[in-house]
């Protein structure tokens, strides 16, 4: 019905009230069958027929009738979204490693199938851009995961600090924890492997060899010296030279 059939239409406040009560008849029975949306483009329609007749009628009440649907609707609406946040926030809070990354993306792919199934109807569109978001950062974790089981120290390297510069702005912690740490077990099986040929490098040429910084390599060297598996026995500030532990094989 346009404007200007609805201001010659409705000449007492009976018949607009009638038409008010399908609107919430129709409202209010979308509300029962889930489908927000619509409910909420209903409430639109109404409310342009409350304002184009509040100055011809006393239609307070069926204002606030009407306002009130409105935030029951987004209050419904936000109360089935939120879902889908705590459980993408919930997976996001799983500590990930190697053996299990497998089984989250699992679970991960079974929530992303209920929001896509869900998408228009509860207005999950961000939480699913997302979810896809955090699919592409699993890919590249695997690809950082196979340098490393075949142990291509600097391919691995190289796509580890693509990842964080990538992942950097993404607020996805347990992924980069995970990547954080396998950095760690990466650098640490090289020094692993350094330990076995030899007793003791300068900090400078260790620095070369590993292509770190060398401010960067100290910290690392600070993080892990006391951890039982470490292959660093001690670091001469004197001579700066890392000496290895002897008992490798």
């Amino acid at each position: 019905m346009s404007t200007k059939q609805n201001l010659e239409s409705f000449k007492n406040k009976k018949d607009l009230v009638e038409e008010l009560n399908y609107y919430k008849s129709l409202i209010i029975k979308k509300i029962k069958e889930g489908d927000y949306n619509s409910a909420l483009e209903k409430v639109r329609s109404a409310s342009i027929l409350l304002k184009e007749h509040q100055d011809s009628f006393n239609i307070k009440k069926e204002l606030y009738d009407f306002y009130d649907l409105a935030n029951r609707i987004r209050s419904d609406l936000g109360d089935h979204r939120i879902i889908y946040e705590r459980r993408f926030n919930n997976l996001l809070r799983e500590k990930l490693n190697e053996s299990n990354l497998e089984n989250f993306s699992k679970l991960l792919a079974m929530l992303k199938n209920e929001v896509d199934q869900n998408l228009d109807k509860y207005n999950l569109g961000d939480i699913s851009a997302n979810i896809n978001k955090y699919f592409r950062f699993i890919k590249k974790m695997y690809e950082v995961l196979s340098c490393y089981r075949v142990l291509n120290y600097h391919n691995a390297c190289d796509k580890i600090l693509e990842f964080v510069k990538e992942i950097k702005s993404e607020n996805f912690p347990n992924l980069k924890m995970l990547i954080s740490l396998t950095y760690q077990n990466l650098i640490e099986d090289k020094l692993f492997e350094f330990s076995k040929e030899f007793d003791k490098l300068p900090i400078s040429t260790l620095s070369n060899k590993m292509a770190i910084n060398q401010n960067q390599l100290m910290n690392f060297i600070n993080l892990i010296k006391e951890h039982p598996r470490s292959p660093i026995q001690d670091y001469k500030s004197r001579t700066q030279e890392i000496v290895f532990k002897k008992s490798r094989f």
